[in-house]
């Protein structure tokens, strides 16, 4: 981690409107939810790393 005190938050709380209801966060790209690339990227760049979800909290549980 840096040092430089700064938090990051995903935000995942949409209802999925444009997408029939589908959490876009939790939807695979080659084999991964789309939420796990977002945290390899922007983990090395924050001190902590929250998720903001409105629904499928266990499901985002699973990242941290």
């Amino acid at each position: 981690m840096s040092d430089s005190g700064i938090s990051g938050v995903i935000l995942a709380g949409g209802l999925g409107r444009r997408m029939g209801g589908v959490d876009k966060g939790l939807q695979e790209l080659h084999g991964r939810p789309l939420v796990a690339w977002v945290i390899e990227r922007l983990a090395p760049q924050v001190d902590e790393l929250l998720i903001n979800a409105n629904r499928n909290a266990q499901r985002y549980a699973v990242f941290g």
